[in-house]
């Protein structure tokens, strides 16, 4: 029979501290500071543990444990801190652990079960607008490319749209019904919009998924789920392209660009022959450009639709590389800006495309409109007035011209072909087009010959 302890005092257990190792181990030397396990009494197995004190404290941390088995099993059960709990107070907590476990509880366990109900119900208590706060700011860090304060911008008033409607809603009651309350305002008449809120709302619900948040269909998908409730986006909203001259007026349009002595005609010029986006000329960089090897490599962070890690690369002609090389290599980037600016202002391009226009007009001609829009061109529409002239005045494969254009490839074949960038046949391309921009004419055997 195990020997009684006898029952301490408070003054007793007031005076507990810590203990200090006996003989030299592997691990621990004699006269180290040890935990201590004191016996206090009262209640087989209720013991005060007392730790050796941490920097700056004169006494270690001190906590009541009851030390027991529980069927087969030994249990430390936890009863609180000392002097918080006193040690009447662990005493009476002790023996009604010892009641519960005669009647077959195992306090263990059941406190286990108890903090995991805390938890769920903790979990049910998160609302869609605390979890999408929480997604911006993990995703407002990953933003790259030429322009990632926009990107910021445009999620930020996407999860904006959502707050007034769903923001109190706790993440695991979100329904779809809840997703259409927010996207039907918008669906029919701002799709692009409403097409990028429920790509957050949906992004939100998977980071919810992978905290266990929530679990079943994502409310914010598409097949299946939102199909039985909105008319299809591509049914309802129908994607303007930018206005664009002609291939036929391009000759005309390059004769007006060379007399302007600018920064923004020469940019304009450059995206011209180099069929890049005008945002991709703005942000154009010197380390991107190879005036040796007569090419310009842009980052896939800087292109649409295009993993990071990728990169394009754009034949120069003969006049590109001759406008590189007038421009001063002092800055970043390739086109400085006035008054001191890094790069050329967003709007410069389209700019010079209307003062040309209207140049036109003034001097008797038909300036340089889009004829299905009734619009004046754009600079990013001189990638369409490339696209009719590389389908209407040659023989080059398609691929080679969407390759120019640095569209993707969906299909796997295609896009494997195209791994290699064909730069020889994109060059020969380009000089063609560089020849017809400012004489009209082509080489003749890169001519259609139904033309």
């Amino acid at each position: 029979m195990p020997k009684k302890v006898p029952e301490m005092s408070p003054a007793q257990v007031r005076n507990l501290r810590h203990g200090v190792v006996k003989k030299d181990s592997k691990t621990r030397k004699a006269g180290e500071p040890c935990v201590a396990y004191h016996r206090v009494g009262g209640v087989d197995g209720l013991v005060l543990q007392c730790r050796p004190p941490a920097a700056g404290q004169e006494i270690g941390s001190r906590s009541w444990l009851l030390v027991t088995t529980v069927g087969i099993r030994r249990r430390e059960i936890g009863l609180g801190g000392y002097p918080d709990v006193s040690l009447g107070e662990a005493r009476e907590q002790a023996r009604q652990k010892k009641e519960e476990i005669r009647n077959g509880v195992d306090p263990v366990e059941q406190n286990q079960e108890r903090k995991a109900r805390d938890r769920e119900r903790q979990r049910k208590q998160v609302t869609f607008g605390e979890l999408a706060e929480e997604y911006y700011k993990i995703k407002e860090v990953t933003f790259r490319g030429k322009n990632p304060q926009r990107q910021r911008n445009r999620l930020r008033k996407s999860i904006d749209r959502c707050l007034g409607e769903i923001g109190d809603t706790q993440i695991g009651d979100l329904t779809v019904e809840d997703v259409v309350r927010v996207l039907n305002p918008l669906w029919t008449t701002q799709t692009p919009t409403a097409t990028r809120i429920r790509q957050t709302i949906a992004q939100v619900w998977k980071l919810a998924a992978s905290r266990n948040l929530v679990s079943g269909k994502n409310p914010a998908d598409w097949d299946d789920n939102l199909d039985g409730w909105l008319p299809p986006a591509k049914r309802i909203h129908h994607t303007k392209h930018k206005p664009a001259m002609r291939h036929h007026d391009l000759p005309e349009f390059m004769k007006f660009l060379l007399k302007r002595d600018t920064t923004p005609a020469r940019a304009l010029e450059f995206q011209i022959l180099t069929i890049a986006r005008p945002t991709e000329v703005q942000f154009a960089e010197w380390p991107e450009i190879n005036l040796d090897e007569g090419t310009w490599t842009i980052p896939g962070s800087k292109m649409k639709n295009r993993n990071p890690n990728e990169l394009h690369v754009v034949p120069l002609v003969p006049r590109a590389i001759e406008i590189l090389r007038s421009m001063p290599q002092s800055g970043r980037y390739v086109f400085p800006g006035y008054q001191g600016k890094e790069q050329i202002s967003e709007n410069a391009l389209n700019n010079t495309v209307k003062a040309i226009h209207q140049e036109s007009l003034k001097s008797g001609g038909k300036g340089f409109m889009d004829p299905r829009y009734n619009k004046i061109a754009c600079a990013h529409g001189m990638r369409s007035c490339f696209k009719n002239f590389a389908a209407a005045r040659t023989d080059f494969d398609d691929v080679v011209s969407e390759l120019s254009l640095a569209h993707l490839d969906s299909d796997e074949t295609r896009a494997a072909y195209l791994s290699e960038q064909i730069l020889d046949r994109r060059l020969q391309l380009l000089n063609a087009y560089s020849r017809y921009a400012y004489t009209g004419k082509l080489p003749r055997k890169r001519q259609r010959k139904d033309y």
